[in-house]
């Protein structure tokens, strides 16, 4: 743990009774470490507060300012970080990440929270993309996601906070489905209608995900700035990318440039649910008076299809329900969006030239030139083992094997361009074969391998995400 991240406290450390086993993420103002519970029997997250740019650690243990001039500036984060906690005690809701405790110890202070196993939002998204780009979601799948959110962020907006920092990496998608947000560090109290003067905040935004009144010294911010941040969540799911910051928008509108954000209604017309990309939109509005004003606003806005309101309290879809949709036969995909249609010619072409060409060298005389321009990058890892030779003097026609060994080795292994399903030591005809191995929590690994007349093993080692 200590090699990962060398400011954080080592692996095996007592910290009030928890023993800390790694580190779950590091930041500019704190560490977060998986830490076992031994008297509940359980894993937790503790959040330490480490503004690292201006505190270091005494003896490796005790956190201490750089130099005098940090201690305010140190003081007044730790009050922060306490209201972080303070706030997050208030609620349990299953879409709001749980507080257990917060005790101040080594110098700082430390939140233990409920450990939320799952993948980021920005993980499930990147594991939710076909062959040709895109994430498929469902308008359902889309409305069972966000309905949670709504119910736990109109929860504390009710007692006049609002988050301030919602974004894909905060937002945590459990095994069963269900979305839970996390990170409460930028959380502040609002008071609506009371003076602008309340609403003076600090500025903690991440840019593609923050309305321009997070980034202005009187911006006028309440629910209404966290439903910006929704929008922008929803707009990067549908369409994988980031919307332009609003900073940038801003710039280009004041100078009278277009918008840089083109309307998700635009983008993905005929597509999904109208009103769900009318809700987008209208929740992206650079002026914050032409966006829902709560919660249940926005709600109206994103009314299913069938007329009903999305009931904020139904759990989100089941993971295998997304699984499945993800898994969808990317042709068909295309196929049932006409304006990719024209899409469709070239790509085929482009996939089944390789298999032309094979199947051309194989029944015909070589085609060396043709060949070598469709010839893939093959990884230098591959092993072969040299075929048996006949010791009478006749020829022997060998069908080489493929083998590949993978770390972990519960990895999963594709042949993406035969129908044949991957057994090691698999017997294919000679020619070019696109292998995939993947696994969850880990990077998945592509490449093509050449397969002659020899026996081929494959080494691949996936990376943790």
């Amino acid at each position: 743990m200590a090699s990962a991240t060398p400011q954080a406290l080592p692996g095996g450390f007592l910290l009030q009774g928890y023993k800390l086993l790694r580190v779950l993420g590091a930041g500019g103002f704190g560490i977060t470490y998986l830490a076992f519970d031994a008297q509940l029997d359980r894993k937790v997250a503790i959040k330490e507060f480490y503004p690292r740019n201006h505190v270091e650690r005494k003896d490796g243990i005790t956190v201490v300012p750089r130099s005098t001039a940090n201690q305010d500036l140190i003081k007044n984060g730790l009050e922060r970080f306490a209201l972080e906690g303070q706030t997050l005690a208030q609620f349990r809701h299953p879409a709001i990440v749980g507080i257990i405790h917060s005790f101040r110890a080594n110098g700082t202070a430390y939140l233990v929270m409920d450990y939320e196993v799952g993948v980021s939002l920005t993980q499930f998204i990147k594991k939710h993309k076909s062959w040709f780009g895109g994430v498929h979601f469902t308008n359902e799948e889309i409305f069972r996601f966000i309905r949670p959110l709504c119910a736990g962020l109109e929860l504390i907006h009710a007692a006049n906070i609002i988050h301030r920092d919602i974004k894909p990496d905060n937002i945590v998608i459990r095994a069963n489905g269900t979305p839970v947000l996390l990170d409460f560090g930028a959380a502040r109290r609002f008071m609506m209608h009371q003076g602008k003067e309340d609403n003076k905040l600090t500025v903690i935004a991440t840019p593609a995900n923050a309305p321009p009144e997070q980034f202005m010294e009187d911006g006028d911010q309440g629910p209404w700035t966290d439903i910006y941040a929704l929008g922008t969540v929803l707009y990067q799911m549908l369409t994988d990318t980031p919307p332009p910051s609003s900073g940038k928008r801003i710039k280009e509108l004041t100078a009278n440039r277009p918008d840089p954000l083109i309307p998700i209604a635009k983008i993905l017309e005929g597509r999904y649910s109208a009103r769900l990309l009318e809700a987008i939109d209208r929740a992206m509005a650079i002026d914050y008076e032409k966006r829902p004003k709560n919660i249940q606003e926005w709600l109206k806005l994103l009314r299913t299809p069938g007329g009903t309101t999305p009931d904020s309290t139904q759990s989100a879809a089941p993971a295998q329900q997304l699984a499945a949709n993800a898994q969808r036969t990317p042709v068909a995909r295309i196929l049932n969006d006409y304006r990719h249609c024209l899409l469709i010619a070239p790509l085929l072409a482009l996939l089944l030239a390789p298999l032309f060409c094979l199947t051309w060298q194989t029944s015909h005389r070589p085609i060396s030139w043709l060949s070598s321009w469709f010839q893939p990058s093959i990884n230098h890892n591959v092993q072969s083992v040299n075929a048996p030779q006949p010791t009478d003097g006749t020829t022997v026609d060998h069908v080489p094997s493929l083998t590949v060994n993978t770390i972990p080795k519960e990895a999963q292994v594709r042949i993406l361009n035969i129908n044949p399903k991957y057994q090691p030591g698999i017997k294919l005809a000679p020619g070019n074969y696109h292998i995939e191995v993947y696994k969850a929590g880990y990077h998945t690994s592509r490449q093509w391998v050449q397969l002659a007349g020899d026996n081929v093993t494959l080494d691949v080692t996936l990376q943790p995400e």
